[in-house]
């Protein structure tokens, strides 16, 4: 259990640290990928609800307390998202390369409906047309092309079904 949480805190760490320094300068129209989100679903396709909605929470409050103008509403829509995704975890055959694309187009469009809507509750001005049109489209896409290597890395590196650690 404790190597598990070691990994876990890596992974958090290391996305904080490509989400704060790296990924602003690999923008595109903008926008930076979430893969924040791309490991959430990852892990939540592995290792199933529990893991998906913790690793969620955890990376959603450091989002939360680093990034955002509110505390809580990526933790929030981070839980959620793994929880669910974790909810077909036996589901799902791990192998097929379209199952990552697929949950970070649903993903993403979860993502950024909510807290679009979370925004808007909070007084929060954003204009729907070009937030839909710059913003969604374009990490979107970005995040689909991100998908595929992150489920790989998690597919070898982190949840293989004979690594003792996640078992």
């Amino acid at each position: 259990m404790n190597m598990i949480v070691l990994i876990l805190t890596i992974v958090v760490l290391l996305n904080f640290f490509l989400q704060s320094s790296i990924l602003p300068y690999i923008s595109i129209l903008g926008v930076v990928p979430n893969t924040a989100l791309l490991i959430v679903i990852s892990i939540a396709l592995y290792k199933g609800r529990f893991y998906g909605g913790f690793v969620g929470l955890i990376i959603g409050a450091v989002q939360d307390i680093v990034f955002s103008p509110v505390i809580g509403v990526n933790a929030f829509i981070y839980f959620f998202a793994g929880y669910l995704v974790g909810l077909v975890e036996n589901k799902l055959t791990k192998e097929n390369i379209f199952i990552p694309i697929l949950f970070s187009i649903l993903g993403t469009i979860y993502y950024n409906f909510f807290y679009y809507v979370f925004m808007f509750f909070l007084s929060r001005n954003i204009p729907f047309l070009s937030f839909a049109k710059d913003i969604l489209v374009t990490e979107t896409i970005y995040n689909c092309v991100l998908s595929i290597p992150i489920y790989k890395i998690f597919s070898k590196n982190f949840c293989c079904a004979n690594n003792k650690v996640w078992q």
